[in-house]
């Protein structure tokens, strides 16, 4: 660190539009950068020294300059110097943890959109299995629809198949498909 110059730390302590401060900006850069690089190789140093430069102008006006009883200003430069470098890190610390957290809530929402998926296939699989069964329902209703739904095959030759109308068809698969529906609503609910 570079020897200061008590008229300078004087000149911009008592005027903070003083143009010395480019000169004391100058003077302490490279060695600042130099202590960071070897203290803190991960930190972008010119962040850092920003941050140091605004608290640094902040706090002048209050500086009083005595380095017998409170050290060099190179000290305390330093000193300023090493607690924003903590904060540097620490923020980067939090946006690691916030980016963590929020993968991590999307594999969670991803994981429960695929248990709640395989839930309401499972509930599909067994209501159709219970309305195939239920002898509530006309046999022709529940053969017509396993053909056209299940099987996917045409509603023409289905209609063909069992003698009814194409628009027949289409019925028992709305009504069927509705009671289906409402059947897997129940269960999933």
């Amino acid at each position: 660190m570079p020897v200061t110059s008590v008229s300078l730390i004087r000149d911009v302590s008592n005027n903070p539009a003083s143009a010395r401060w480019t000169e004391l900006y100058r003077a302490y850069l490279e060695p600042m950068r130099s202590f960071l690089a070897a203290k803190y190789p991960s930190l972008e140093p010119d962040d850092v020294i920003q941050e140091t430069m605004v608290a640094l102008f902040e706090r002048m006006p209050r500086y009083r300059y005595l380095p017998d009883e409170k050290g060099h200003f190179r000290n305390y430069l330093a000193g300023i110097l090493k607690h924003k470098a903590a904060d540097a890190i620490a923020r980067r610390a939090r946006a690691a943890d916030a980016r963590e957290s929020l993968r991590a809530e999307a594999q969670s929402a991803n994981e429960n959109a695929v248990q709640s998926e395989a839930w309401r296939l499972s509930a599909l699989e067994v209501a159709i299995s219970q309305l195939l069964a239920d002898d509530s329902v006309a046999a022709l209703h529940r053969s017509v629809f396993r053909h056209v739904a299940l099987m996917r095959e045409k509603p023409e030759d289905v209609a063909r198949s069992f003698g009814i109308s194409r628009a027949n068809v289409d019925q028992i698969k709305r009504r069927m498909t509705a009671r289906l529906g409402e059947a897997v609503r129940k269960m999933t609910d």
